[in-house]
């Protein structure tokens, strides 16, 4: 995929979830209606993908995957069980299980997506982790077991249930002692929009984690995690 049409893609997308909160806020469509749209759309672009980082939402190179979603690997501090929430097609927790050989840290991974389609695609690209990939709405669904981090973006669900959906991980998904995971998003320097609200919320974060991004000198990634004591 050329650069350009790669731009063109995320332009597309960002203008979707606008029209789709427009919609939920103004009553024209339902919540059940959001999910479902939200899951039709990306769905299709990501089946649509030639490579297994767009497959995963990603419009970069491999050398761009690793320098990003490398970051999650530091707030991995200790062995224990990873749940990636929106696990797409399954490459984030590949990466993150070969980006963890060679350090003394055992972590078993499963992934959750709300499309059947994504979770079937992760489960035939990882036989060996084909029952631990999970279909459901993360807002509504509960693990029959609890995990020591949960990874996860606030982008999955309605901005009104953002709250309630942080409250639902850490009540049914975290376990006691365990860490949930916010991020990667890209956000400008200088703003804490995300970390603010999540403070509004009663939650202080535990770490924080940002690098600049190569391609742009106003925004960097970021990363926030909260820790359930």
């Amino acid at each position: 995929m050329q650069v350009d049409a790669i731009k063109y893609a995320k332009n597309r997308a960002y203008q979707f979830v606008e029209e789709q909160q427009k919609a939920l806020d103004a009553g024209r469509i339902t919540e059940a209606q959001w999910f479902d749209n939200h899951k039709r759309y990306f769905t299709a672009a990501y089946l649509a993908a030639d490579n297994p980082r767009a497959q995963s939402g990603y419009g970069g190179d491999e050398a761009g995957w690793c320098y990003s979603r490398g970051m999650i690997v530091e707030a991995v501090h200790k062995s224990g069980t990873f749940l990636d929430v929106g696990c797409a097609n399954g490459h984030l927790i590949e990466s993150l299980h070969q980006w963890l050989v060679g350090s003394r840290l055992k972590v078993e991974f499963s992934g959750l997506d709300i499309s059947e389609e994504l979770a079937e695609l992760a489960k035939k690209r990882l036989p060996d982790w084909k029952d631990q990939i999970y279909i459901g709405n993360a807002l509504y669904w509960i693990p029959q077991v609890k995990y020591d981090f949960v990874r996860t973006g606030l982008e999955y669900v309605p901005l009104g249930r953002q709250k309630d959906f942080i409250k639902h991980l850490l009540v049914n998904y975290v376990t006691r002692g365990g860490r949930l995971i916010l991020g990667l998003y890209n956000e400008e320097r200088d703003n804490r929009e995300l970390e603010e609200k999540v403070c509004a919320w009663g939650y202080q974060p535990a770490g924080y984690c940002e690098k600049s991004k190569p391609d742009n000198e106003i925004v960097s990634y970021k990363m926030l995690w909260i820790d359930k004591n």
